[in-house]
């Protein structure tokens, strides 16, 4: 019998690929891969296998989620070439379980605003604008890593790739499961689910889950406390509705909270490590620390210190963050002044500076979803989707990630998004002609708030950052969308897509004291893909596709207040600068060869890529005339973002799977991505890269940062029958995982590198219908490079000018996330029906 997975139905149409990993040893019989257990998908409006449909995508399924002990997005894009997402990488005022924004073939992103990201991440179809790395996997059917732009049919944010989890349905026989947890380091988790048929026509699922982690690393500034911490719970709901076999609706609700403890990061700081810009080396290549007093930077080129090479991990007595709650203490005396009243908007924040009593992430979020499909005609289906996100999240962070009483730092966040979409579908002319078009929208509020204080000399809060009132943004996308597939024969088909949308942005005060409002603005794109697909054989598929996607832009407040003669000699200076910068655009060229053997001995899927990133954007400074009357100064400058940047990007991925024989199977993946910055305009603000080697230095040619050109994984398991146990147990397997990730560079400098790693995983155990039993190690062999870092002014006493005096801030470090120690474990599981 085959197994059908249906793709969600806003992926209908886009998400193809052979599911190399949800093709386990236990999913695809040796001999019986090719007929028994082909893995079928409706993305068409016909089924057809994953190996028919012309797209890169990297498919898990449960099984290989469950088999694998995967938890997180995190690992899940360890086995899937292309896509990369760094643990709590992206939040400016610390880390924390949020803003782990997936990177798709070497297409960075350094904003933590949900707007502004090249990748978007989708629950059964529905777009999430908050937070992916706290989504647990417990009740996921799969997980589907789509690469290259998928603007066409996914729309905003997917200017680089999308990530769409689709959650488990209801089974049709009562069921109750349960699944624990306990590993070293004091790790212990449990998920339990109840699932069955109420009458006919209409099934349930209920399920919810929790995990307690203790920190891996002892945080010397505070005696007793854990790095790391993370605890969690979660509960969810769903309702499957098929009175007949025309109609399907499916109903979901979810809903958790997170409570963690200072975030296992610190920062690589200190006067000996920085070896490159205006200080000088001994004869031995140790650093003059007499001249780090007092850098003396080269003329024009070094203007910052940093560090070159790869970044050097803290030992276990510079672990440390002032995380205490006398700095919480401390940060609330800056807000009982006189510009803080308890009426002011940052109070209504459910997570603010007066409400949270410790370091660490707090976040709940409330997630809610409604799929369906009827069918009008036996060749024409209706399919909708709507759904409904709130998150909420605030906490306390060390902001200089190091035991020196520096700086303290909250942030906190409320995101709230609508999503409503409707498709129709036909198959005509005997299934060679399907035809698809359809609409979307999608509606998102965020407000925000964050502030830095300091604890030395003399107190200074940083009020500009820190308001009364909070940042607010937003966007409203309207989507008209549409595709045609025509078979021309067996083996030759062609398939259009695009998409018109709309993109209303707007900012809450960017109008604030202009006489003309520039918020909300719209930026307009049409957004097309073309695939043409080649079948020589049943068991070969070969397409080429091009692709185009679009980043939406935003505001130049400083440019919308400026008068008509400044705007002149500013746009004669920096000709482009206007009050709204545009999109950037991503195009994409692509080939692809799929191949599987006729008895399911082996399968590989195999994609080459050109990518051209265009009109990407830059940031400049631009002095010019202040015409204003009784002006203090005659000149003034002005800060902008502006289109004009361009990047190279070409790579190649492949992942493959092997049955050597009934019992012994491998699977394994590799990817090479080059990323370069091809030309940049000359009065563009090249950031860190100008701030080390001077504004005439030219960055065309430097890599693209915090994406590793070289990932790798390789799995093995062995699996056998058993007749030791009974019926409790009848199969014992052994696996084993690799993953190695290359050294990659922190920022555009090109110049501090994070070391390559590689973690390998074991898993021993015994399986049956209903119980299962696991033994397991994580990071066998103690990898400790770090999981992701930040370039990032160092902060740390050593630095300071002098001795007592404020920090230079031209100095800079880098902050690093600490990767799991070696653990050992148990997982139970049992199912009763």
């Amino acid at each position: 019998m085959k197994t059908v997975l249906k793709i969600s139905l806003l992926a209908a149409t886009t998400l193809a690929g052979t599911p190399l990993y949800a093709q386990s040893q236990a999913d695809a019989g040796y001999e019986a891969a090719a007929d028994e257990n082909v893995i079928i998908v409706t993305a068409r409006k016909k089924e057809e296998t994953l190996l028919d449909a012309p797209l890169a995508v990297s498919v898990v399924g449960e099984q290989e989620l469950d088999q694998a002990g995967f938890t997180d997005i995190t690992e899940i894009t360890k086995v899937t070439p292309g896509a990369f997402v760094e643990a709590g990488g992206q939040n400016t005022n610390g880390f924390a379980r949020i803003n782990s924004t997936p990177r798709f073939r070497g297409i960075s992103v350094l904003s933590g605003n949900p707007l502004q990201q090249t990748a978007s991440v989708f629950l059964d179809g529905v777009y999430l604008s908050g937070g992916v790395e706290t989504i647990g996997v417990n009740e996921l059917q799969r997980v589907e890593v789509i690469k290259g732009p998928q603007s066409a049919l996914f729309g905003r944010n997917t200017f680089a790739g999308a990530i769409n989890y689709v959650t488990k349905d209801p089974s049709k026989e009562f069921r109750v499961h349960l699944n624990a947890t306990a590993a070293t380091r004091d790790e212990y988790s449990i998920a339990a689910g109840v699932e069955g048929p109420i009458m006919d026509g209409l099934s349930f699922r209920v399920g919810g889950s929790y995990s307690d982690k203790q920190g891996h690393y002892d945080n010397v500034a505070v005696a007793g406390q854990r790095l790391g911490d993370e605890q969690q719970w979660s509960i969810n709901g769903t309702l499957l509705i098929e009175p007949s076999d025309r109609f399907r609706l499916k109903l979901r609700a979810s809903y958790q909270e997170i409570d963690d403890g200072p975030a296992a990061a610190v920062a690589s700081y200190g006067t000996a490590y920085h070896n490159y810009g205006g200080f000088l080396l001994n004869p031995d290549g140790t650093v003059d620390l007499n001249d780090s007093v007092q850098p003396a930077p080269l003329d024009g080129t070094r203007t910052e210190s940093v560090y070159r090479g790869q970044i050097r991990m803290p030992t276990a007595a510079e672990i440390g963050l002032n995380s205490s709650f006398a700095d919480i203490q401390a940060f609330r005396g800056f807000l009982n002044d006189a510009r803080y009243d308890p009426t002011d908007a940052i109070f209504d924040f459910k997570y603010n500076p007066t409400n949270v009593d410790e370091f660490g992430l707090n976040l709940d979020a409330l997630r809610l979803s409604a799929a369906g499909s009827v069918d009008l005609t036996d060749n024409i289906e209706f399919s909708f989707l709507g759904g409904y996100n709130k998150e909420n999240f605030g906490f306390f962070a060390d902001f200089d990630t190091s035991p020196d009483a520096s700086f303290t730092g909250f942030t906190a966040r409320e995101t709230e998004d609508y999503t409503i979409e409707g498709r129709l579908s036909g198959s005509f002319l005997d299934d060679s002609l399907n035809i698809s078009a359809g609409a979307s929208y999608v509606d998102i509020d965020i407000a925000e708030l964050g502030g830095v204080a300091n604890f030395f000399s003399f107190p200074i809060f940083f009020d500009d950052i820190f308001r009364s009132t909070p940042f607010t943004s937003g966007a409203k996308t309207l989507g008209i969308f549409g595709s045609i597939d025509y078979e021309f024969n067996d083996q030759f088909s062609i398939t259009l897509e695009g998409r018109y949308q709309e993109d209303e942005i707007r900012a809450g005060d960017v109008n604030a004291g202009l006489a003309t409002p520039i918020s909300p603005a719209k930026i307009t794109a049409f957004l097309p893909r073309a695939t043409l697909r080649y079948q020589p054989t049943n068991y070969t598929t070969l397409y080429a596709t091009y692709s185009r996607g679009n980043l939406p832009g935003g505001f130049n407040p400083e440019v919308a207040e400026l008068d008509a003669a400044q705007l002149a000699e500013l746009t004669s200076k920096a000709p482009g600068a206007s009050p709204v910068f545009g999109e950037e655009k991503l195009t994409n060229y692509e080939i692809g060869w799929k191949q599987q053997h006729p008895d399911g001995i082996f399968a590989f899927n195999m994609a080459a890529f050109y990518m051209q990133r265009s009109d990407e954007i830059y940031t400049s400074i631009v002095t010019i005339a202040d015409t204003l009357p009784n002006a203090p100064n005659p000149l003034r400058t002005v800060n902008f973002v502006s289109n004009g940047a361009t990047s190279d990007i070409y790579g190649i991925e492949f992942d493959a799977a092997l049955n050597i024989s009934e019992n012994f199977s491998m699977q394994g993946s590799f990817a090479y991505i080059h990323s370069t910055i091809a030309s940049f305009p000359e009065i563009g603000g090249t950031g860190d890269f100008g701030d080390i080697f001077g504004s005439a230095a030219d960055v065309a040619g430097q890599e693209a940062p915090r994406f590793p050109p070289i990932t790798i994984s390789l799995g093995t398991t062995y699996e056998d029958n058993i007749d030791a146990f009974g019926d409790m147990f009848d199969r014992w397997f052994f696996r084993t995982d690799l993953f190695f990730t290359g050294e990659y560079y922190v920022s555009n400098a090109n110049v501090a590198r994070v070391q390559p790693a590689t973690d390998v995983n074991l898993r021993l155990g015994l399986r049956g219908e209903s119980y299962g039993l696991e033994l397991f190690a994580t990071n066998l062999f103690n990898e400790t490079a770090p999981t992701t870092a930040q370039n990032f002014a160092d902060t740390s006493f050593g630095t300071r000018t002098l001795p007592g005096g404020f920090f230079d801030f031209s100095r800079e470090g880098s902050r690093v996330g600490l990767r799991d120690k070696r653990q050992f474990g148990i997982r139970l599981s049992a199912t009763f029906k």
